[in-house]
């Protein structure tokens, strides 16, 4: 449980055997520990090396509770069995014959429930699990039931989860391709189903590992992993982060993408970073090339789409028909190919875009406003715009800019009723539609929050 962050704990019938531990810890090189028991005047001097007083005892404890601080292990005798609060603690080591409280007590110890910490361990060199119902028969069964599961259980649901998880991918002829993996999670409740199934069987994974029964699974479980995180960065969707895994988990899935090369292949890569071309010439189908800039696209589509809604979503619309186009046949992946590029191209070109129309990128956001439609394409030799609205977008911008320079302007209501009362008063003048005046004036206030609220 240490990759994961969390600490253990050993229970020790007698303060020679405690010592015995902690000598034979520091002998093995095993993670820091530190020995908590309290002293006598009699002790041998094996013992006496290891007395602490009251506030030493409380350092230990602190530096124990720190996610931090490299104490990883307390070895205790009659000392911090009731009223320690540890949720950083996941295993007990149970070496002592505790009994009815005190061992519920123990065991719920290791459940305080923490921050991917989905389970409690108690490993018993005693044998107090053998008589746990007898030791615990003072308690109400209601109170104790499922208080301590043998872990061998955990295979059965193992074994269920690996083939839940695996099920996805049932038709897809060869496993190593990657491309024909990630096609299966494109829908996303596909992906949602995929998920859910996925943290199931990592869950149970972290948990039995690194037992030699949980090992066969462990190839499986890199090449899920690897095709989650192809999937997530192909699809831009968050919800399939490895970041929910454990580390011994999340481990094992970055070894198997550095070893097989394909880190490319799992990154998220912008559109517009230099790595998206040298993520797409990994790519060997013009399939997944497409499927590859389509979600690229439409991800900067919704990240922008604030800013200029009439702009990008022309682009959105032109988007949905080439996909369109593609399913029906009409064009071919390599004329899809094309069209996406060019699609790229205007939105890169954002800017030069408002140039050639002669206006500020904010006026040519307002003039897509006023326009009431797809705006055209610049690269278009014959696009036409509307003359006075473009001297309307201007007259606007040059009203309510000055406005938004007051500080906090978007959380002072007399400034935005003043920027309204303006801007309805141009609309008006340039004899706008008076049916549209409204909706046309609130959409102008929420653009120039977006574009000038910070």
């Amino acid at each position: 449980i240490r990759p994961n962050g969390f600490k253990a704990q050993v229970v020790c019938v007698s303060r020679d055997a405690a010592v015995t531990y902690k000598e034979t810890l520091d002998k093995l090189h095993a993670p820091q520990s530190a020995v908590v028991f309290s002293g006598s005047n009699k002790d041998e001097d094996r013992l006496v090396r290891h007395h602490t007083s009251v506030e030493d005892r409380k350092e230990t404890v602190k530096r124990f509770l720190n996610p931090q601080d490299p104490l990883s292990i307390l070895v205790v005798c009659d000392m911090l069995l009731t009223g320690f609060d540890a949720p950083i603690e996941q295993v007990m080591y149970l070496d002592s014959p505790l009994k009815e409280h005190t061992l519920l007590q123990a065991i719920a110890r290791v459940n305080r429930t923490a921050d991917k910490k989905d389970y409690g361990l108690v490993v018993d060199y005693w044998g107090v699990s053998e008589a746990l119902q007898e030791a615990l028969a003072v308690f109400s069964p209601s109170d104790v039931k499922g208080a301590m599961e043998p872990k061998i259980d955990e295979l059965p649901r193992l074994q269920t989860r690996h083939a839940a998880a695996l099920r996805f991918f049932a038709r897809v002829k060869e496993k190593n391709d990657l491309d024909a993996c990630v096609v299966v999670l494109e829908p996303e409740d596909v992906r949602s189903e995929f998920q859910t199934a996925f943290r199931r069987f990592s869950q149970s994974m972290d948990m039995m590992l690194p037992d030699p029964k949980a090992m066969e699974y462990a190839d499986d479980l890199r090449w899920l992993g690897k095709v989650r995180q192809a999937a997530r960065a192909r699809f831009r969707d968050d919800a399939l982060d490895i970041g929910d895994c454990g580390d011994k988990v999340r481990a094992l899935i970055e070894e198997a993408v550095v070893a097989e090369g394909v880190q490319i292949l799992v990154k998220q890569v912008s559109l517009f970073s230099g790595e998206f071309q040298e993520k797409l010439d990994a790519l060997k189908r013009p399939e997944a090339k497409a499927s590859e800039m389509e979600h690229a696209i439409r991800k900067e589509i919704h990240v922008k789409i604030d800013e200029n809604p009439a702009y990008f979503k022309s682009l959105r619309e032109r988007l949905e028909q080439i996909i369109e186009d593609r399913k029906a046949h009409r064009i071919d992946a390599a004329k899809q190919l094309e069209l996406f590029q060019a699609l790229v191209d205007e939105l890169r070109g954002h800017e030069q875009a408002a140039d050639a129309v002669g206006l500020s990128e904010t006026g040519f956001a307002i003039y897509g406003l006023l326009a009431g439609g797809p705006v055209l394409k610049v690269a278009e030799p014959k696009a036409k715009y509307d003359e006075s609205k473009k001297d309307l977008a201007e007259i606007i911008e040059d009203i309510v800019t000055p406005m938004t320079e007051i500080v906090d302007w978007t959380q002072k209501d007399d400034v935005q009723r003043e920027m309204r009362r303006l801007v309805k008063r141009q609309l008006k003048a340039a004899k706008y539609p008076a049916a549209e005046v409204e909706g046309v004036t609130a959409s102008l206030i929420d653009l120039m929050r977006v574009r000038r609220g910070k």
